[in-house]
């Protein structure tokens, strides 16, 4: 376990767990739930997935902005006694490195179809009255159809006050398509690896994306996540 360990270890996490409330002075201390995604102390072995508590003050965050839940973070950490046992405390500034993989379903959605124990979470947030977003719906719609178990799909309108509320919620500003938290992929190509990103408007010769391409990242992580079941049900 990372507690045993005194020394200063480089974690990267995601932050899994916010207090209900922000500290109101610089001096004051945030403690987030962690789970640790990788260590990068060579000699040092945790398992993924393990989650700890990390205390951090908010002059070690970049620019002073508040970190959420789903953020992916570089931590320098040590043990404090005065912290107790089961706390890590940052060292120096958190390195935000974007969003995380987390399942963290919404409410209000428009639609919302599929287990609660699947894997993959796919929200997309946008206005559904154009076009461009229509396609990406429908495709989804189909989506959650064909996987039921895996695969859980919710659809927000922007358009919608509790739409709006869950981008606000999700720190969002734009029309974007999370899968599990995340919005940046890598998909394969023919003239190599390409990336994606789920943001803004799609089907544009300047869009980050093309609708399909969000059903090709859910085939892409249902092969990572679901191993011995393929990308697709036959």
């Amino acid at each position: 376990m990372v507690m045993q360990v005194a020394a200063v270890l480089v974690l990267v996490g995601t932050i899994v767990g916010m207090p209900a409330t922000q500290p109101t002075a610089p001096a004051d201390y945030v403690q987030v739930s962690l789970r640790i995604d990788a260590v990068e102390t060579q000699g040092v072995a945790v398992d993924p997935g393990t989650v700890v508590a990390l205390r951090y003050r908010p002059d070690q965050v970049p620019e002073r902005t508040p970190l959420g839940l789903g953020d992916q973070i570089r931590a320098n950490v040590r043990r404090d006694g005065e912290a107790g046992e089961d706390v890590l405390v940052a060292t120096q500034a958190l390195e935000l490195l974007g969003r995380g993989e987390l399942v963290n379903p919404g409410e209000g959605a428009v639609f919302d179809q599929g287990s609660p124990q699947a894997k993959v979470l796919v929200k997309m947030l946008g206005p559904l009255a154009p076009a461009c977003h229509q396609e990406t719906a429908r495709l989804l719609r189909e989506l959650a159809a064909r996987e039921p178990e895996r695969v859980r799909v919710q659809i927000f309108d922007l358009s919608d006050p509790a739409g709006r509320q869950e981008a606000n919620r999700e720190r969002l500003h734009c029309a974007t398509v999370l899968v599990n938290n995340r919005y940046q992929f890598t998909l394969p190509g023919d003239e190599g690896p390409r990336e994606v990103q789920l943001y803004r408007r799609p089907n544009y010769p300047n869009s980050t994306y093309n609708s399909p391409d969000v059903i090709a990242v859910v085939e892409q992580e249902l092969r990572r996540l679901y191993p011995e079941g393929g990308g697709q049900e036959q």
